[in-house]
């Protein structure tokens, strides 16, 4: 495999496209190119071309993970999902562990700030919040140390009393109504006992 021509990039000038007979074959930085040695003319072996190529892959996963990352915070399953729509999963855990060794990525952290948006601002229960942290690959054992950090009973009590408040309006309401509320109420998580409890102040 010869190398027939190196270009500088246009859009970056401190990268430069590596042609291997006659066609290009990667991208790499200046820096890396000195480094490597690469020049016009030489030659490079199939296993040295391979290590390049994924080296380049590896370090646009990375940079893909740090934009990803730069909007707000994910679960570790996240960061992988969206990897793996580009690269491969050697690739995607390579990056994964990279960041999570620089703590960028803590699925404690991160169930636990999810939980106090979901409680606070979504008013939403225990019971989704649980299911939603699940489907973001959180461990069962990180979800309830989180749960347990970001719930206030008592505030948890406040939010269904105030939902009702603003659906039922004090007004009276039969079977019928009672078994809506409920539904609406479960659907967003809450427990039983408490929606129970509510509910009878109402009726």
């Amino acid at each position: 495999m010869l190398i027939t021509d190196i270009k500088q990039q246009v859009n970056d000038k401190n990268r430069v496209s590596v042609y291997i007979d006659g066609k290009f074959a990667f991208g790499m930085t200046e820096t890396d190119r000195l480094f490597l040695k690469l020049e016009v003319g030489k030659e490079i072996t199939k296993e040295k071309y391979d290590e390049i190529t994924e080296e380049n892959l590896y370090s646009k996963a990375k940079d893909k993970a740090a934009k990803f990352l730069g909007y707000r915070m994910r679960s570790a399953k996240e960061l992988k999902s969206k990897l793996r729509e580009d690269f491969s999963e050697d690739i995607a855990d390579r990056v994964v562990e990279l960041f999570k060794g620089y703590g960028y990525i803590n699925d404690l952290e991160f169930a636990a700030a999810y939980a106090k948006d979901c409680f606070n601002i979504k008013k939403w229960g225990r019971v989704r919040i649980k299911n939603e942290l699940r489907q973001k690959g959180i461990s069962n054992e990180d979800i309830n140390a989180a749960l347990d950090c970001a719930e206030n009973k008592e505030e948890t009590y406040s939010t269904i009393k105030a939902l009702l408040d603003r659906r039922i309006k004090n007004t009276p309401i039969d079977l019928k109504e009672k078994q809506k509320h409920f539904a609406f109420l479960m659907r967003r998580g809450f427990d039983i006992e408490d929606i129970k409890t509510a509910l009878e102040e109402y009726c």
